[in-house]
């Protein structure tokens, strides 16, 4: 499957690497006289392929492990539905009508995204200025840079202040499937300005999940917050099947409001001193996002 290059890093023997729309990435290496790519030498050369589409080999396979999940899930909904959804005993009472009408209120859809999604977890998601690309250990640094601002840490609660080596390494390393966590990146020239994701609650809440982002200090006030937020909401309805979104901002943050606002999400409560955060107790604004109605439905 062919996939556009959206830009190059370097991996850890200094090797490029071409990160494609898809999330994946290869190596465009220059090792003459087996590969002679000298055009990935220069910054000037890279840039010139931006945009050129790479046959992803990896996206064949993970197609295939689609099919696959797809036909494992519609399995198990099925299955569900007969056993624990009463469809066994209408139909041992040949109550075939009222089999029907259970069947029909069946959802099989939530379990197909989540087998999609599993298999999509490595894909990157596009706005008009953003690419979303799942984060990874070697975006530390840059986790640290710009997360390590105090105006940064003050705004977004979980961000420790001062932001010591190792941190950021720690908490991408703790992030589980559970947690589906981007880096922002600039279109064009790749450059990481936050991060922004979603986390899925457990089992005690099935298909919900908590939107969190936060944005580095020189790229504040242009909008990418809401791009960014815009973007994972409809990751989270059309990739991940989820039925509910909901967010916190604290209260003395208008702009943070503005942006679940901007993204369509509903003002649900305050709640006075709901967060100790940085040696100040923080009143939180709560938000949330119900899916919306499928069309014509």
């Amino acid at each position: 499957m062919k996939q556009k290059i959206t830009g190059f890093h370097l991996d850890g023997e200094a090797h490029w690497v071409a990160e494609l729309e898809c999330g994946h990435g290869q190596h465009m290496r220059h090792e003459p006289p087996w590969m002679a790519r000298p055009w990935v030498l220069t910054e000037e050369g890279r840039r010139s392929r931006l945009g050129i589409e790479l046959e992803c080999k990896r996206c064949d396979e993970a197609g295939r492990a689609v099919a696959e999940a797809v036909r494992e899930a519609l399995e198990s909904a099925a299955r569900e539905a007969y056993e624990e959804g009463g469809l066994s005993g209408l139909c041992a009472e040949g109550r075939w009508e009222l089999a029907l009408d259970a069947l029909h209120t069946s959802v099989l859809t939530p379990a197909i995204h989540r087998a999609l999604s599993r298999d999509r977890k490595g894909a990157a998601i596009e706005s008009a200025r953003l690419i979303l690309r799942p984060i990874r250990l070697e975006d530390a640094p840059s986790v640290q840079r710009l997360a390590g601002e105090r105006e940064v840490a003050m705004n977004a609660a979980g961000i420790p202040h001062p932001f010591e080596d190792g941190m950021a390494e720690a908490w991408i390393s703790s992030l589980d499937a559970r947690s589906h966590v981007f880096a922002l990146c600039l279109t064009g020239s790749g450059e990481m300005i936050g991060a922004a994701g979603l986390v899925e609650a457990g089992e005690e809440r099935p298909r919900t999940a908590e939107l969190s982002y936060w944005i580095g200090r020189p790229y504040w006030g242009r909008g990418f917050g809401t791009e960014a937020a815009q973007a994972l909401v409809r990751y989270g309805f059309e990739t991940l099947g989820l039925e509910s979104i909901h967010a916190n901002c604290f209260s003395r943050n208008p702009g943070s409001r503005r942006v679940l606002e901007k993204a369509g999400f509903r003002h649900i409560g305050h709640e006075e001193k709901a967060l100790h955060h940085l040696g100040r107790d923080e009143d939180i604004e709560r938000f949330t996002l119900m899916r919306p109605p499928l069309a014509g439905g």
